[in-house]
């Protein structure tokens, strides 16, 4: 079945509407009109694709649309519908602050476990917050990029996983930069001093942001940077009273906590009803569709080939993660002098780079500030580190097979 339905497939014209409506601000040329069902108005300002010659006579295949907008095709088209990937979206129209709506979504010991993420990262860290959003500069952001996919790559190259952030990079490095400087997009960093370890791309249009690409430094996990962007972002939408912020599809738990809603993104095959061809191919392929789902539902057959998003890892990919976090095993000691043996070191260089998650770790334990601390590699024990702070010292040990990233 699903040869043929690729087959099938690869006769339509695929038309992938976040892309090319919600980032692009194209007007698809069988749409008359796109509402924003949040304001009841049609979108503005989107720039019209050059009409299709033969456009009576193609068929469409129309890709996520979320439920938030509704497309409203011409008269001489119709539309068959069918709904895959679930959504996150954090609907605020209503609450008078997040703090209103934190209450609202959380019990009050999670709530005052996301506070405490922010508190605890800007304790042990000189951190700071920055959303670009109508200026950038070109050099800034070229960098930023860069750090972007440096970080996206490290992240699922150890997770031995492949996401979609990766093939969709060069398409947001193309159009950001311009989308930025026009409002139609914008960019969240988080700092540790001049160093990003976080960043998170969102386009914007009208009052609703959606969160496209957000990836963080692997090395500071311990701290909730997910937790941390949505609350810091939450926070802006709340400051320019916007209603919605999509967090987008794709799994993954810091976006569940967080939506008040979840959706399932329709996808629409479209087709030129007055023609007896169109309307029969079209039939047959809505009806491929509907029984891989539910074959698929059944766990009769798996989803091998899914035309959006390669889920196929998520499940596995705490595992496999825990296994790299256990590399390194540290026990405290609670009385122990420095000597010649202690050489003090520094994390920030490439040659103990492997060191900075466990140090990381250690400061999120102990509360401990980075500039407070003092690191000894120990020549008389190999392998071995020594993690000098202010509450306590700690003594870990580099497995000989662990990964020097």
């Amino acid at each position: 079945m699903n040869k043929i339905k690729t087959f099938l497939v690869s006769k339509l014209i695929r038309y992938h509407f976040h892309e090319f409506t919600l980032i692009k601000r194209q007007k698809f040329p069988v749409y008359s009109k796109v509402i924003n069902k949040v304001s009841a108005k049609p979108i503005n300002n989107l720039i019209k694709t050059p009409n299709d010659i033969n456009i009576k006579k193609n068929i469409y295949y129309v890709l996520e649309i979320p439920s938030y907008v509704e497309p409203v095709i011409t008269a001489s088209f119709k539309k068959l519908s069918f709904y895959r990937m679930p959504g996150f979206l954090v609907n605020i129209e209503g609450f008078k602050s997040l703090n209103e709506y934190m209450s609202y979504q959380f019990t009050s010991k999670n709530k005052s476990k996301i506070k405490s993420c922010c508190k605890r990262l800007e304790t042990c860290f000189n951190i700071s917050y920055k959303l670009y959003f109508g200026s950038i500069d070109k050099q800034d952001y070229e960098r930023l990029m860069e750090v972007l996919e440096h970080m996206i790559k490290r992240r699922w190259d150890r997770r031995s996983g492949k996401h979609q952030d990766v093939e969709n990079l060069e398409f947001y490095k193309k159009i950001t930069y311009q989308s930025i400087l026009e409002k139609k997009a914008s960019m969240f960093v988080i700092y540790d001093n001049e160093k990003p370890i976080s960043i998170a791309l969102n386009c914007h249009y009208e009052n609703v942001m959606i969160g496209n690409i957000i990836a963080y430094d692997i090395d500071y996990a311990k701290f909730s940077l997910g937790n941390i962007d949505v609350y810091k972002l939450l926070e802006w939408c709340f400051e320019n009273n916007y209603k919605i912020f999509d967090l987008g599809v794709l799994f993954l738990s810091y976006k569940k906590q967080w939506s008040n809603v979840i959706y399932t993104c329709r996808n629409d095959i479209l087709f030129n009803k007055f023609s007896v061809f169109n309307t029969c191919f079209a039939y047959s392929i809505y009806t491929l569709f509907k029984l891989k789902l539910y074959f698929t539902k059944k766990n009769i057959l798996k989803d091998t080939v899914d035309l959006v998003h390669d889920n196929s890892n998520i499940n596995n990919y705490s595992s496999q993660f825990a296994k790299i976090e256990l590399d390194f095993k540290i026990t405290e000691q609670k009385n122990l002098e420095t000597n010649s043996d202690f050489i003090e070191i520094n994390i920030e260089t490439d040659n103990y780079n492997f060191l900075r998650k466990t140090v990381y770790d250690y400061l999120y334990l102990n509360f401990e500030n980075k500039n407070a601390i003092t690191i000894y590699k120990l020549n008389n024990m190999p392998n071995s580190y020594c993690i000098c702070g202010k509450k306590s010292i700690m003594l870990t040990h580099q497995n000989s097979d662990s990964p020097n990233l």
